[in-house]
């Protein structure tokens, strides 16, 4: 989907939410909001950066703490700027892979660090969601429950697909049929690294259960910080709830047809905690202050990349 289009559907949801939604309670609730909480939820949710980056630092341990979360801090700002949820973590690897790659072999095994990162993360997601959904299938139902377990059984069977020799040969012929000298160079070759470093960190499966506990630890601290942030604006539920709540959530804006997540994010939590009796300006004043966290974050990555990071490059 093109941006344009993408900008205009999130236009769209948030003009209907708006449209449909009390915009004076919407701000009255923002403007009684607790500053302590607000801080809180803040501190939650820079804590589950920086637990990002350690976790990316169990797959690439030659690598400092400190500079992985410079580059996940700057993967913010262009998550926030790019559209598609997962722009930012392209850009992280890009960046990676050129600044702190050791030679083309180096570059490979970086990118494929991310991308595997990325699935842990979504793995730790997923459990933490599906064990809030089994806590509370009395107010959610099964069929979301049923989803996240099949979605989570599709993610690990493509990861070992990946790491199988026949289908990474599979993929390759296919991929490289009547190839010439430039597929070869800018598709084949990247792509024969990317999946030779994928096999490798599945063959390490202390590292990757290691990747995957980081990964709902780091949900758990974006699961704390919405509740705080939920409380801030008078949103009193259960943990297990809102482990339901923000998992699905982060599901559903992972799908690229909104800029950054925007109307998309918003209507998913109004939807999501209509069904335990929240009111829908308590829900859209909340997808507000996590939209309004999210370009902090993206702030202080750009100020990161403007600054420490360019001084680092020359």
């Amino acid at each position: 989907m093109r941006p344009r289009l993408k900008a205009l559907v999130s236009a769209l949801l948030v003009a209907l939410l708006l449209w449909r939604v009390d915009v004076a309670e919407v701000g009255r609730v923002l403007a009684v909001a607790s500053p302590g909480l607000m801080a809180l939820a803040g501190l939650l949710f820079f804590l589950m950066h920086v637990l990002n980056a350690l976790k990316l630092r169990v797959l690439l341990p030659e690598l400092r703490a400190g500079r992985l979360l410079a580059y996940t801090l700057v993967a913010q700002l262009y998550a926030l700027v790019l559209p598609g949820q997962l722009a930012g973590e392209a850009v992280k690897a890009y960046r990676l892979s050129r600044d702190e790659g050791q030679g083309e072999i180096g570059g490979g095994r970086i990118v494929s660090a991310v991308a595997f990162d990325k699935v842990t993360g979504i793995a730790g997601l997923l459990l933490l969601t599906g064990g809030g959904l089994a806590v509370q299938s009395a107010r959610f139902g099964d069929g979301l429950l049923v989803a996240v377990v099949l979605v989570l059984a599709g993610l690990a069977a493509a990861t070992a697909l990946l790491a199988w020799s026949p289908a990474r040969t599979l993929l390759l012929a296919l991929l490289g049929w009547r190839a010439g000298p430039k597929r070869e160079a800018w598709l084949l070759g990247p792509l024969r690294r990317f999946l030779e470093a994928w096999r490798d960190q599945t063959r390490r499966p202390g590292r990757a259960l290691l990747s995957v506990a980081v990964g709902i630890a780091v949900q758990v601290a974006a699961v704390a910080g919405s509740q705080s942030l939920g409380l801030a604006v008078g949103i009193d539920q259960p943990f297990s709830v809102w482990s339901a709540v923000i998992g699905v959530m982060s599901v559903i804006v992972l799908m690229p047809i909104t800029v950054a997540g925007i109307g998309l994010r918003e209507a998913s939590l109004v939807g999501l905690l209509d069904l335990v009796g929240v009111p829908h300006a308590q829900s859209l004043a909340l997808g507000f202050g996590i939209l309004a966290f999210q370009a902090m974050v993206a702030l202080l990555g750009a100020v990161i990349d403007l600054t420490v990071l360019r001084e680092q490059r020359t």
